[in-house]
């Protein structure tokens, strides 16, 4: 049975033209995800290549050979670049070009301007090339856990699959080429624009997708952020714990708290206690492991948690970051102010069962602690003991099961 290659082109082309205006609509809503836009024009591109494909015999070679494919190689140059903007960035255009223009040039030599299948061959490496290109941009970023993002690559590697079967057809006498290169039978045929229009809305959905899960995930973080300092505030303090120590295993705490705050506020006004706020965060940033959770409580209060850090490892960090918080204040306009921090300290190991309760109560040894540091004349760290006290050293002291300590 043979089916009328103009209506299934028609289609196809209609159906690519939807599928843009959805993405550019898309696009119009969330202006700055450029992602959306490449790949709306790039679905443009491709709808104005497969009318120029179906118009072959009606419209000279020239466009319905070299343009149509040249167009659709620009198509997936675009959708590569998408991926790319996508991921904030830069595009590059010289690939794409270059392939087209290969592309032209080949297609004035004899052996393929008169012969279908060896053209075929080259705008099949060229589109798997930019195809593999688009699979290795969306792997490069997966860290980020987009699920969207696992989709596109599986859906991209099952349309390189099927571009890669085309030849199979021909080979097979699925489908068959006549010189002007016109596919003329059925089945090949109407299996190819029905694949391809499910992988363009399919595609199409993964793009979207991709934009929506990364704004919704942009807003859930920023509902766990602290405006000022741009740590996590104590919901996602609290949040990002409960899933770091969930397998149990040794673990450290801090509460740290700045000294004299309320003088900074009273005498500097609160611009200035603003900045030492975000000095201190920066402080942290600078002196923690990248594993480690911070987070500023509430006021100037601060709290970390160190996974898999040891009461020697704790120590050490604790001491860094004092000594560089009040290091870093020594070039700022506050004479009368001398920048400090008192430090709490507590380490445990936590059971595999119920590791939340185990954290919690190490989190009130070391408020405990911190309690201790103050009383004990601040600018200091206190490590909370079971039993007795010890001193450490200079700067650092050991605060008993007890405030009075």
């Amino acid at each position: 049975m043979f089916y009328d290659p103009l209506t299934i082109w028609s289609f196809t082309t209609f159906s690519t033209l939807l599928i843009a205006g959805v993405l550019l609509v898309s696009w119009v809503m969330w202006p700055g995800e450029s992602a959306l836009g490449y790949w709306g024009i790039a679905f443009v591109v491709t709808t104005m290549s497969l009318a120029g494909l179906a118009a072959r015999g009606v419209v000279p070679a020239f466009i319905s050979v070299e343009l149509a494919n040249a167009g659709l190689l620009l198509a997936w140059g675009l959708g590569w670049n998408g991926f790319r903007a996508f991921d904030r960035r830069r595009p590059v255009f010289l690939l794409p070009a270059v392939l087209i223009a290969i592309w032209l040039a080949i297609c004035q030599l004899p052996s393929l301007r008169d012969d279908a299948v060896p053209r075929m061959w080259v705008m099949l490496a060229f589109t798997s090339l930019l195809v593999l290109l688009s699979m290795r941009e969306l792997y490069r970023r997966r860290a980020d856990g987009l699920v969207a993002r696992w989709l596109a690559i599986g859906l991209l590697s099952l349309h390189l699959f099927a571009l890669l079967a085309r030849p199979s057809l021909l080979l097979f006498g699925f489908t068959t080429i006549d010189a002007g290169g016109t596919i003329l039978r059925d089945p090949g045929l109407i299996v190819y624009a029905f694949e391809l229009v499910a992988f363009q809305l399919l595609m199409a959905f993964c793009v979207i997708g991709l934009v929506r899960e990364r704004r919704e995930r942009q807003f859930e973080e920023a509902a766990l952020i602290d405006d000022l300092t741009g740590l996590l505030n104590r919901r996602g303090f609290l949040t990002r714990t409960r899933d770091a120590v969930a397998r149990g295993g040794p673990v450290a705490v801090l509460a740290l708290d700045l000294d004299r705050f309320k003088t900074i506020n009273d005498v500097y006004g609160h611009a200035a206690g603003d900045d030492v706020l975000r000095l201190f965060a920066r402080v942290l940033r600078d002196n923690l492991r990248g594993t480690d959770i911070v987070g500023r409580l509430g006021g100037e209060e601060f709290g970390v948690v160190l996974p898999g850090a040891e009461t020697a490892v704790a120590r050490e960090i604790a001491e860094r970051i004092r000594i560089a918080f009040r290091r870093s204040g020594e070039g700022l306009p506050m004479r009368e102010t001398r920048l400090s921090a008192s430090i709490g300290l507590a380490a445990g190991q936590l059971p595999t069962l119920a590791p939340g309760e185990a954290l919690a109560a190490l989190q009130a040894q070391a408020d405990m602690a911190l309690y201790a540091a103050k009383q004990g004349g601040r600018d200091r760290v206190m490590l909370h003991i079971d039993h007795g006290v010890e001193r450490p050293g200079a700067g650092l002291s050991a605060a008993a099961n007890r405030p009075e300590a």
